[in-house]
C-alpha cells in the first residue's frame, strides 16, 4: 500500500483566535474548507514564542529547554545557530527519507533556511525573501544604526559620516517605490512559495513542508521606531495605532489564506490531496498590545502561544480530537504513527511554552537603553497547560504571571484552585523529563 504524503504547512506568526473558524475577525474560507476534512484542534500550543526553537521543536519533538536550542542572555542569532548546525538531534525530514520518501522544503522566513540547519534531511530546501529591506545591504547596515531615517541621519552625525546621509536617504526612497510595486507588505511570497513547491514535487510519497510569512510583520505604515520605543519604555505605541496594525494583520492573513487556497487547489488538481496527510499550523502567534507588548517573543500570553491546528488524515479520516492540548512537540510522533498506518489523535493531557531571555535585536541608537532589556527580558520562563487550567511562572523571579482557569484569571489561593495552582507549580519548577 502507498505511503501517504506528508505536508506540513506553517502560517508563520499566525494565533488561533484571528481567524473566522476559531471564531475570529478574519475571514479565511479556505481554511475553513480544508476543516471540513480535517480535525479542527482547539487547544494548540506552540513550545516558543517565536520562531527559531519553535521550528526546532516542531521538527524534533522536543520542548526547548531539551533540544537546547533557544535563546538566553548568553545566546542570541549567531550563537542559536551554531547550535542548531551542531545539533544531532533526530528530525522528521530524517526520518521520512529513511522511510523512502522525497523530502522538500520551502521557507519564506529567511531564519528557516539551510544557512540555520533547518534543511536537515532535506533532499531539496528552498529559501528567500520577499522583503525589499532585507535584500538592500544599505538598508541592513542602516538598521544596525536606528530604527528610522532619523535615527540614522543622527548617528551618522555623531560618528562623523555626514557625507552617508544622502546614500542612506536614496536607498530609502528606493526601497518605497520598490514596495509600492511589489505590494509589500502585504504580499510577503506566498505565490513563489506556491510555484516553486508545485515545480519541486516530482514523485511520491513526498514530505513537503512550507512555511508562508504573510502574517509577520511589518504591516503597511508599520514603524520600527514605534514598536521599538514602546518595547524599551521610552514612549507608549498609541491604542489608534495598535488597532490599524491588528487590522492590517488581518488583512495579511486574509491574503494568506487566498494563496493557501491555491496551493491546495494545486494539490487536488494533481489528485494529491485524497492520500495525504496535511497538518495546517503555526510557530507562534502575535501580540497586539493586549499585555503591554507588541509582536512576539519573550512572554508566554496565549495570544502568544496559542495557534491553529488543523490535520487531514489520508482519505480524510475523521476522529475524536479529545480532551486536552496539542503541542507542536507532538507533531513527529503523529507523522511516524500515520506513516505506519495508525490513524491517531494529537492531543496530549498537557503543553508547555518555555521562553529563556531576549532573542529581539536592537540598533545601536537604542545602546542606552539595554539596562531596561536586562531588567524587562532577559528572564526564564515556563507555561503548563493542564487540567483547563494555565500557570505561566517567571522563574528567574519565582513570581506568577498567570494563572487561568478557561479564559479568566483565578486566584490560586482559593480553596478551589489551591490544589492545582501547587500542582502546575511543581511540575513547572521539575525537569520536562519526570512530567514526560
Amino acid at each position: 500500500m502507498q505511503k501517504p504524503n506528508v505536508i506540513i504547512i506553517i502560517c508563520d506568526t499566525l494565533r488561533k483566535d484571528i481567524i473566522d473558524l476559531y471564531d475570529g475577525p478574519a475571514k479565511m474560507p479556505n481554511v475553513r474548507e480544508l476543516a471540513k476534512d480535517s480535525v479542527v484542534y482547539w487547544n494548540a500550543i506552540a513550545p516558543a514564542p517565536w520562531t527559531f526553537p519553535s521550528h526546532v521543536s516542531l521538527f524534533t519533538g522536543l520542548y526547548p529547554s531539551e533540544h537546547g536550542i533557544h535563546e538566553t542572555k548568553g545566546m542570541k542569532m549567531p550563537q542559536i545557530v551554531e547550535a542548531h548546525l551542531r545539533s544531532r538531534h533526530a528530525t522528521i525530514a530524517e526520518y521520512l527519507k529513511d522511510q523512502g520518501y522525497s523530502t522538500l522544503g520551502v521557507s519564506a522566513n529567511l531564519m528557516i533556511s539551510k544557512l540555520t540547519g533547518f534543511d536537515k534531511g532535506f533532499d531539496t530546501f528552498f529559501t528567500f525573501t520577499h522583503s525589499p529591506w532585507i535584500q538592500s545591504d544599505i538598508a541592513t547596515q542602516a538598521r544596525n544604526l536606528g530604527a528610522d531615517m532619523a535615527q540614522v541621519a543622527m548617528m551618522l552625525l555623531k560618528k562623523g559620516e555626514a557625507k552617508e546621509i544622502a546614500k542612506y536617504g536614496i536607498e530609502y526612497l528606493k526601497i518605497k517605490m520598490r514596495e509600492r510595486q511589489m505590494d509589500y507588505p502585504l504580499k510577503k511570497g506566498a505565490e513563489v512559495v506556491n510555484k516553486k513547491a508545485a515545480s519541486m514535487v516530482h514523485r511520491r510519497p513526498f514530505f513537503l513542508f512550507l512555511n508562508y510569512y504573510e502574517a509577520h510583520e511589518p504591516y503597511k505604515k508599520f514603524s520600527d521606531k514605534e514598536t521599538q520605543d514602546h518595547m524599551l519604555g521610552i514612549k507608549q505605541i498609541d491604542p489608534k495605532k495598535v488597532a490599524y496594525l491588528k487590522s492590517q494583520y488581518v488583512l495579511a492573513s486574509e491574503y494568506l489564506d487566498s494563496q493557501f487556497g491555491v496551493f491546495i487547489s494545486w494539490l487536488k488538481k494533481k489528485k494529491m490531496y485524497d492520500d495525504s496527510l496535511i497538518i495546517l499550523t503555526s510557530d507562534h502567534g502575535q501580540a497586539f498590545n493586549e499585555h503591554g507588548f507588541m509582536y512576539h517573543g519573550i512572554y508566554l500570553y496565549d495570544e502568544l502561544v496559542r495557534v491553529p491546528m488543523l490535520i487531514k488524515y489520508p482519505q480524510n479520516r475523521k476522529i475524536k480530537a479529545g480532551d486536552g492540548y496539542q503541542s507542536l512537540t507532538g507533531v513527529f510522533s503523529l507523522v511516524r504513527d500515520v506513516v505506519a498506518g495508525r490513524v491517531v489523535s494529537i492531543t496530549s493531557d498537557f503543553a508547555y511554552a518555555e521562553s529563556f531571555g531576549n532573542a529581539e535585536f536592537f540598533p545601536e541608537s537604542y545602546k542606552h537603553r539595554m539596562w531596561y532589556v536586562q531588567k524587562h527580558y532577559e528572564k526564564r520562563r515556563r507555561a503548563l497547560y493542564m487540567n483547563g487550567y494555565k500557570l505561566d511562572l517567571d522563574l528567574s523571579e519565582g513570581k506568577v504571571e498567570e494563572f487561568m482557569k478557561g479564559d479568566r484569571t483565578v486566584n490560586p489561593k482559593s480553596a478551589e484552585n489551591k490544589k492545582t495552582f501547587k500542582t502546575l507549580e511543581k511540575k513547572l519548577r521539575s525537569p520536562l523529563s519526570e512530567h514526560r
